[in-house]
């Protein structure tokens, strides 16, 4: 990605401070800063000191905190801990999938991804991958440390 030129940066703040009053009612609607700067080309800090220029009042900090997603949306703990039976039942979910499996890991599905859904661990399922015979993606740059292309 090239860097903006020097008159490329100037337009674009020529831009915002042309379009000062949208700015200002995005911003009093509670638009995040950094949004806001990334429509128009501009850095937050320099739309930040826009603002004060401007003589709009700055939100206080809580409200900044508002717009973000709960935590719990981030992160979500560590997985209860399951019983051998559980984690069995859970393996045999899988291979009784089989041909599902098969078919959607070969149409471009992760094992990442089907070990999330059948809980069971992404090397396992590796494992059986390896065990029904199945062509695994980028194994032989996996191993040699090279990255695919």
């Amino acid at each position: 990605m090239r860097r903006r030129t020097h008159d490329e940066k100037a337009a674009a703040r020529e831009a915002a401070r042309a379009d000062m009053d949208a700015i200002i009612k995005r911003y009093q609607a509670k638009e995040p800063v950094s949004w806001i700067a990334g429509a128009y080309g501009v850095t937050a800090g320099w739309l930040t000191r826009c603002l004060e220029e401007w003589g709009v009042p700055r939100r206080p900090q809580h409200e900044v905190h508002d717009q973000r997603r709960p935590s719990a949306h981030v992160f979500r703990g560590r997985a209860p801990r399951r019983t051998p039976v559980q984690v069995r039942a859970a393996k045999e979910k899988f291979t009784d999938a089989r041909t599902d499996v098969i078919a959607r890991y070969t149409n471009g599905e992760s094992t990442s991804s089907l070990a999330r859904e059948f809980q069971v661990g992404h090397e396992w399922i590796a494992d059986q991958l390896d065990a029904w015979g199945v062509p695994r993606r980028n194994q032989s740059a996996a191993r040699s440390g090279k990255k695919g292309g």
